[in-house]
């Protein structure tokens, strides 16, 4: 046995090197065995010590991303954040595909290169062989396989604008959910942002295929495109040296220079702010994300959870997770780091009971109620004296949440087709909760009956925006005050679930 790498072994019937490393246990019965060997192809010591670290690192990946597969998170919606990676990684997965092609590693394209290759006229042999002909492996890609590459790439580029235009976003839905399962997410199609993820996909999977036809002509296509130095002066010797602010970047300037690429809530901005200044609290300033290691990360993660922090498993997580959504931005779009150190890293949260739903009798009782048989409205702006009415009516017939109803303008109750619908939408400095909450929904004939067509068309006559102009809307929970008052209302004068919940 070699030493200078772990898992060199020198097979004593030739002299070529071979690569050994013990699976884990619990991958065996993907692996099929306990151990993988394979042979590195060379009889060179020092190439051979290479060669074995090499695979040695990728093995470690490979081991990790099989373990993410087996236990997969289930998401429940995919960030515009998340939803980027995932496109990067579309692209990513198209040029790598094409410069493993190029460079003759694909198995599939080369065997039908090589049928392609053996129907061309060659002389035969004097026994009826044909001998294809030698290249050098530096002569690159024959004419035929060149061409070939050219066809495939064009017709690929031509599906994907097809889909695009079709808006066919099932043609990428495996490809998204592959991806996301080596992340060690689940995505079903009841994911929220499934659709704008997919659409975000669809497009960076095109433009993939769009650079690999721009190969095909000779431009010289990086698969990653790191952010370019901007400034890196010539050291002694005469060597361009990359410039310190590209390699001491401190966590807070990357927060600050994600605050800029997307308009964000403040609520988001302050909580990512505060774990920012967490991690510095406990890993010390300046805090440098090139210096960052997934030891650190750990170590966080702990402190997080010690009982002096005095927070619930939820904010641990969402400040460890605000975190990493920073280092895969410095990974991805800054291109500051060579890998995201924290990935994998989670903590644990108890799943949050399932609300019970109402039953009949009890929405019979609250509606029951001289507020809604008589119309017998309160007064003040928390209330919003109609709206007090006509939210919980719209929740009950529409399902949509409260902060929704609460920032509905006069031209959100509309006609589409000949329908009266009640279109939910972030226009006018509307907050909604994901990008997929953008909807428009129908509105009930029981609701038509009430008079909320009138209702809506009378407030637009006084010259009024807002559907519920006394009720006030705190600017970061637009629903706060009605919510507050709903639940106060349904406590005092109601008591609809409370006794039924305390006779349980």
């Amino acid at each position: 046995m070699a030493r200078g790498a772990v898992g060199l072994h020198l097979r004593k019937d030739s002299s070529i090197y071979q690569f050994r490393a013990s699976v884990p246990e619990d991958l065996m019965s993907i692996y099929g065995t306990d151990r993988i060997r394979e042979s590195l192809h060379t009889s060179n010591r020092q190439e051979a010590i290479l060669k074995a670290n090499r695979r040695r690192t990728e093995l470690l990946e490979e081991f990790e991303a099989k373990r993410k597969a087996l236990n997969p998170q289930t998401l429940e919606v995919i960030t515009p954040e998340l939803a980027q990676v995932l496109a990067d990684g579309a692209r990513r997965r198209v040029l790598q595909g094409d410069r493993s092609r190029r460079q003759g590693n694909d198995p599939i394209f080369n065997a039908l290169s090589q049928a392609a290759l053996s129907r061309l006229p060659f002389m035969p042999n004097p026994d009826g062989s044909i001998t294809l002909p030698e290249r050098d492996p530096l002569d690159g890609l024959s004419l035929w396989e060149t061409i070939g590459l050219e066809v495939l790439n064009g017709r690929q580029f031509q599906e994907a604008g097809e889909d695009l235009a079709r808006m066919n976003l099932r043609s990428v839905l495996p490809l998204l959910q592959a991806d996301a399962l080596a992340m060690g997410f689940t995505v079903t199609r009841e994911t929220g942002g499934l659709k704008e993820a997919l659409y975000a996909y669809l497009s960076a999977y095109r433009m993939g295929w769009q650079e690999a036809t721009q190969r095909d002509a000779g431009e010289p296509i990086e698969t990653d495109n790191p952010l370019p130095l901007t400034f890196a002066p010539k050291d002694s010797t005469g060597a361009l040296a990359a410039s310190k602010s590209h390699t001491n970047t401190t966590l807070m300037e990357v927060y600050g220079r994600w605050l800029k690429i997307k308009t964000r809530t403040k609520s988001t901005e302050q909580a990512y702010k505060l774990a920012v200044e967490w991690c510095e609290e406990h890993l010390g300033k300046p805090l440098y994300v090139q210096r960052m290691t997934r030891e650190q990360g750990d170590s966080f993660r702990a402190w997080l959870q010690e009982p002096d922090r005095a927070i619930s498993k939820k904010t641990a997580r969402d400040r460890l997770t605000a975190i990493k959504s920073l280092l895969v931005y410095a990974y991805r779009e800054l291109g500051l780091i060579d890998k995201q150190p924290w990935e994998g890293l989670d903590i644990k949260t108890p799943r949050t009971p399932t609300r019970r739903s109402w039953k009949d009798e009890e929405l019979q009782t609250l509606f029951g109620q001289p507020l809604f048989q008589a119309y017998d409205t309160p007064k003040g702006s928390k209330s919003g004296s109609d709206s007090a009415y006509w939210i919980p009516l719209l929740g009950l017939y529409t399902g949509a949440r409260i902060g929704e109803l609460a920032q509905l303008r006069t031209t959100d109750i509309t006609d589409e087709d000949g329908t009266p619908v009640l279109r939910i939408t972030d226009e006018d400095g509307k907050r909604l909760k994901t990008d997929a909450s953008r909807r428009s929904i129908p509105i009930h004939p029981e609701l038509i009956r009430l008079g909320l067509l009138e209702y809506a068309e009378a407030i637009r006559k006084a010259g009024h925006a807002s559907l519920w102009p006394i009720l006030t809307l705190p600017p970061e929970r637009p629903g706060l005050n009605i919510s507050n008052w709903f639940g106060q209302y349904r406590r005092d004068s109601v008591s609809v679930r409370s006794s039924h919940l305390d006779s349980q």
